[in-house]
């Protein structure tokens, strides 16, 4: 079915907290249940992001050769 914007970030906001053990920012996260600073969070999505949609562009976007 379709995905808004908000279902897509949860997805993704799941997904990374699986692989990095990190709460997306923009997720709640109280006080003493993060070891990682708000920095450290928005800095650890960038660069998951980034490979997520490298990977999917890889995957299902590929250039011509």
């Amino acid at each position: 079915g379709f995905m808004n914007a908000s279902d897509r970030f949860e997805v993704m906001a799941e997904k990374f907290y699986k692989e990095t053990g990190i709460m997306a920012p923009g997720k709640d996260c109280s006080a003493g249940f993060s070891e990682h600073d708000y920095s450290e969070r928005v800095e650890a999505w960038k660069a998951w992001v980034e490979n997520f949609y490298s990977e999917l562009f890889a995957k299902n976007f590929a250039l011509p050769e």
